[in-house]
Formats: structure tokens, sequence, C-alpha cells
């Protein structure tokens, strides 16, 4: 269970969050889209404790994140911002196993060597294992990092746009690897997504914000509507189907 709880949230005078008090779904993929300015990565890094809690309280599972430690949330909710900085004398391995330190703490084992070989075959990542860091591309990088997260194999995973610099190849691809942490594996994973197509395709839940708000939250099929696309977004469109999921087309 993840609960958020009366949480409130200001930069000086503005009110960015407001009232927001939900309880969402565990081992499930969940999305957080809105128009920009909706407040989704200011409550993403208030969950993921990149800000401080002023009002409110949210848990993952018994963990109230205001009164865990940091080695304990560690083993329990892994996280990627928007805001990385990769070191370039790192190799891509030699990150992957960073995000193994929380059950290792620096003595890596056989089962984290595994867990990292894995992660990197998953992700189609073993062929530039050796290279360093600052020879790779953006959306190599942003490959990496996930990878790392992953690797740090917490029940929990919040992704703050995930498909950054990544071609339509490697975003669908990591949609797919997303929806294998959920079903495979049992994983809940909340990400913040821009493509509402994504959100429509693979996701279990999604939740609908606006200005500070949070104005919806369902199942794609309930909320995936022209109506609701067009109040939120204030686009125009139509919404198709295909194997049972929504689809969004520009209405020209």
């Amino acid at each position: 269970m993840i609960r958020i709880a009366k949480l409130n949230h200001h930069i000086g005078q503005q009110h960015i969050l407001k009232d927001i008090d939900i309880e969402l779904p565990t081992q499930k993929l969940i999305a957080l889209v809105g128009p920009n300015g909706a407040g989704k990565s200011t409550l993403f890094s208030l969950m993921a404790r990149l800000q401080p809690l002023a009002q409110g309280n949210i848990y993952f599972g018994e963990h109230n994140i205001s009164q865990s430690s940091s080695k304990a949330l560690a083993k329990v909710v892994s996280m990627l911002s928007q805001r990385n900085h990769i070191q370039g004398r790192l190799r891509v391995k030699e990150l992957l196993m960073f995000g193994r330190y929380p059950h290792h703490q620096g003595q890596p084992r056989a089962d984290d060597i595994a867990i990292v070989d894995q992660v990197m075959a998953d992700f189609e990542l073993t062929k530039m294992a050796s290279r360093f860091l600052s020879t790779l591309s953006g959306g190599q990088q942003q490959r990496v990092l996930i990878a790392m997260v992953v690797c740090q194999d917490t029940p929990y995973l919040l992704l703050d746009e995930p498909l950054n610099n990544l071609d339509m190849y490697h975003a669908s691809q990591m949609m797919r690897q997303f929806r294998t942490l959920v079903d495979r594996d049992g994983k809940t994973v909340i990400t913040v997504l821009h493509d509402i197509n994504h959100a429509a395709c693979y996701a279990d839940h999604i939740v609908m914000m606006r200005s500070g708000e949070i104005v919806a939250h369902g199942a794609p099929s309930e909320l995936i509507t022209p109506e609701r696309i067009q109040d939120l977004f204030g686009v125009k469109v139509a919404v198709l189907h295909h194997q049972g999921r929504p689809i969004i087309v520009d209405d020209l």
C-alpha cells in the first residue's frame, strides 16, 4: 500500500500541492500525468525524500518516510530523478554495482554480481559494461541510470520522466521492462510520464494532476476519454482502442 495523507506543499506564498490524499495499489505500474506545472515532479520529489515534507505523511507499506532512516528506506524505495550527475570515470558495470550498495555495503558478493549481470542483459547493456559513462550518448546514460535503480531491488521504484532522451525503440523497450518488473517480480513502479499514450498502453493505474491537485485516478480504460483529455490538457483528441487499451490521436 502507498498512502499519501493530507499532503500540502508551498514554495514561498505559492501553494504547489493542495490537499493530496490518495491510496495507491501495490504491484502495479502507476503513471502520474498532467500538464506542465501540474505538480507531478514536486509530488515525486516529496515521495523520494528529495525535499522534506512540511505538511502531511507518505507511507510505503508500513514505512512512514518522515520517520524511517535513509538506510532502511534504501531497501524499500529506489528512485530516478531528473537531476542526475554521472561521473565520467566510472564504467557502466561499476555504476550498476552502486545500485547494490544498500545490500553489499561495499563488499559485493556473488549474488550482487549475478543481479547486475542479469539487469545488464535485460536492459541490453551487456556489450557496453566496460565503457566509461562519459562515452555514452544521453539515451544510453538514461538506460544505465534506470538499470542502476533496478539493481537496488526494492519493492517500490520511483521514476521521474524515465523516457527522456530515449528513441522510439528504447522507450517502448523500457516500458516493457517496467511491465516485467511488475508482472514477473511483483514490484510497484510509479513513474512521471509526459507521453499520455505510454501511460494509456502500459500503466495499470493513472493519476491525473492539474494545478497541484489530483483530479482523477483509476484504470486507463476508465480515465482516457476525449472529454477528460480535453479538460486536463486543453487538447481535442479522439480515443481509439487496440487490444483493449485506449490510444489517443489528434482529432483533426
